[in-house]
């Protein structure tokens, strides 16, 4: 989970999604952001997904609606581990 660069205080997973798009602590209020090794880190999970499924897709021969369901509930997953990949930083770093 998210630790606050400012406050040191952890984030649970509720708050983390809660504050997903905008980083606020929900402590100290002081802006955070997405380290570059944590957007990294989220890229690859993400791309992982993307590795696995496209390919099953296309063997298996899922029609749109199924399609759509799997991509539905790929999101769903991906939004519900982000909280156990980010790590914070107070001031936006480069990816490199």
């Amino acid at each position: 989970m998210p630790i606050c660069q400012k406050c040191e205080e952890k984030w649970n997973w509720i708050q983390t999604i809660k504050t997903l798009f905008r980083l606020k602590c929900p402590y100290c209020k002081q802006k955070q952001y997405e380290s570059a090794s944590s957007r990294v880190r989220s890229g690859m999970v993400t791309l992982t997904f993307l590795v696995v499924i496209l390919p099953l897709n296309s063997l298996l021969d899922v029609s749109f609606g199924m399609g759509l369901v799997i991509g539905i509930i790929m999101v769903i997953l991906i939004l519900a581990l982000y909280p156990f990949i980010l790590t914070l930083s107070n001031e936006e770093e480069p990816y490199w």
